[in-house]
């Protein structure tokens, strides 16, 4: 028979009717279920959010604030755990959860064992050491990036770069980044890249659960970033999540968006500083060149004291000076001997035979022109010469 006239619900209502029937069931009033822990979540109010599960399913669980006075450790990804609470509706969206009172660990899931055990492989070899990290370029013109080239990451990246450096050139090497084909796809997308010859390599992906992103602790992945020879920025999950990626790529940042602000440089911020150490360099040598004007002036007053021409000036001078004091001793030893000279032409003048026969005195002399001064030179008949003051004489000794 036909209801002609059914009764309608709310959506609210029938939400309301299961959390009655769940909250009055017996067995799921108190329970504990043991499963591996993933996508574990702490809330800015302390509360924790998380997903238990095994190999057949998912539950997701819940653990308020006011609950978490009997946990002793820190909740992760990949524990194995025993939850005991009540399982119960939430009204608002429609699902079904578990309200946790206590979490006992029980064990490492076989996810995180693995995990661990080829973190602690890795470390020995010394993949992970921090002096064979290398640094990002300052100043990046090419940049390699992988990740599935639908990707939402990939959008952040592209969306940051233009919006930093339009003139930035990205190169996608796209590659599966979840699941069993990721390692090898992800291996193969950096060979290709490398290439390519980039500056440096981003490999991203977005949040997950532990067991999407479980694909980046591969050894294959982890030894092609350790070895690769240009710089690797790991944007993998959220800033929660560490993957073995992250830990042997050269810097980890939390987000795409912000490998993308590490790796391209902000063009209007280099405008800004190219044109403060423009200012600063325009600083300096106009200071530099103050100086060196100062050092010259300084030079110049030293090199005017010992300027060559004004020290051939003050020689000229100095010369000019001695030669007036030479003509002027020369004019006086030129007077005195004038003078000196006058007066012995005078003296010789008064003394000379010429002014004495001028007189009327004779200068006699015998035949071989000897002079006769004294009578007893004289003979009878001796044959002599007078010289007086216009000729000479002939005369012979008569007496």
């Amino acid at each position: 028979m036909i209801n002609n006239n059914p009764k309608v619900y709310t959506v609210s209502q029938i939400n309301s009717y299961i959390k009655r029937i769940f909250d009055t069931n017996g067995p799921l009033r108190y329970i504990s279920i043991s499963g591996e822990v993933s996508n574990c979540k702490y809330s800015d109010a302390g509360h924790i959010y998380f997903t238990l599960k095994d190999k057949g399913g998912q539950l997701a669980c819940a653990m308020f604030a006011g609950r978490r006075t009997g946990l002793s450790f820190m909740l992760k990804d990949g524990m194995s755990v025993i939850v005991s609470g009540q399982i119960s509706v939430y009204e608002r969206d429609g699902k079904y959860m578990m309200y946790a009172d206590r979490i006992e660990h029980e064990g490492l899931g076989a996810l995180y064992e693995e995990f661990e055990r080829l973190k602690a492989k890795l470390t020995a070899e010394g993949l992970f050491d921090q002096d064979k990290k290398k640094e990002i370029p300052a100043y990046s013109s090419k940049i390699g990036v992988i990740t599935a080239r639908t990707a939402a990451a990939l959008q952040d990246i592209i969306r940051i770069s233009r919006s930093r450096n339009p003139y930035v050139e990205l190169i996608l090497s796209p590659a599966t980044v979840q699941g069993a084909d990721a390692p090898l796809s992800v291996c193969n997308a950096l060979e290709k890249l490398l290439k390519e010859k980039p500056d440096v390599v981003i490999i991203a992906r977005g949040g997950g659960s532990y067991e999407d992103l479980f694909c980046f602790n591969d050894e294959r992945i982890v030894r092609a970033v350790a070895a690769c020879d240009v710089p690797v920025i790991s944007a993998i999950g959220h800033e929660t999540d560490t993957s073995l990626t992250d830990l042997a790529a050269d810097v980890r940042v939390p987000t795409p968006s912000a490998a993308a602000q590490l790796a391209v440089f902000d063009m209007e911020q280099f405008y800004e500083k190219t044109e403060l150490y423009g200012m600063r360099l325009t600083r300096i040598m106009n200071d530099r060149i103050l100086i060196i004007k100062h050092r010259l002036e300084t030079l110049r007053a030293k090199i005017s004291t010992h300027d060559p021409s004004v020290y051939v000036g003050n020689m000229r001078i100095r010369l000019d000076s001695m030669k007036a004091d030479m003509d002027r001793i020369l004019d006086r030893q030129r007077n005195t001997v004038h003078m000196r000279l006058e007066r012995d032409t005078e003296l010789l003048k008064a003394r000379s035979p010429l002014s004495m026969l001028n007189k009327g005195f004779a200068y006699v002399t015998g035949e071989k022109g000897e002079n006769l001064s004294r009578v007893k030179q004289f003979k009878n008949g001796q044959k002599i010469s007078l010289r007086v003051s216009d000729g000479s004489i002939n005369a012979t000794v008569s007496d």
